[in-house]
């Protein structure tokens, strides 16, 4: 408070000198604690991570089965150059955002998101076009970008529920 007073948690008004709380200087609004204190957001970014995880399994899988028949010549007479961990993770990461492009645009969710009970909408609950899609999981092509993607848009939007390419393409999971 601006008289000095030790004030109770998320207070509105100095209880010494009735002066306003500026709540935004408060500790209580990081984004840590916004988390703790509310159990739907908790619950959201865990159906979202386990929703992506489903989505990821899937793709890797289609993307393993994909590359073994295809480089099945390659594979045969040099195993280990078929395990390149630098394509394979770019491969999967491409058919992962080509997966989701197409599900969000036709179905407006993926197979992980649709067993979570996740559908992918514009901020104005209205179907997500074919850009709208390509922006919010262009971030999925390589593994550790939408982690970054998450990060950002936590730290610089008040909507916690919305990742940074959620936000510039006016999209959200609910």
């Amino acid at each position: 408070s601006k008289c000095g007073e030790k004030l109770p948690e998320d207070p509105k008004f100095c209880t010494k000198c009735g002066a306003p709380v500026n709540i935004e200087a408060t500790a209580a609004n990081t984004v840590v604690e916004r988390f703790e204190k509310d159990p739907h957001l908790q619950e959201h970014w865990i159906k979202r991570v386990i929703a992506y995880a489903i989505d990821s399994i899937i793709v890797g899988v289609a993307t393993s089965l994909l590359l073994i028949v295809t480089l099945f010549p390659i594979f045969i007479t040099n195993p280990f150059e078929f395990l390149n961990l630098f394509s394979f993770p770019f491969a999967t990461g491409a058919l992962l955002v080509i997966y989701c492009i197409i599900a969000e645009t036709v179905y407006g969710t993926t197979i992980g998101k649709s067993l979570l009970g996740l559908k992918v909408v514009t901020t104005a609950n209205e179907k997500v076009s074919l850009e709208k899609a390509f922006i919010r999981n262009i971030s999925k092509i390589h593994p550790v970008l939408p982690l970054l993607d998450v990060i950002g848009g936590l730290l610089t939007s008040t909507d916690l529920h919305q990742k940074y390419s959620d936000r510039i393409a006016n999209t959200t999971v609910a």
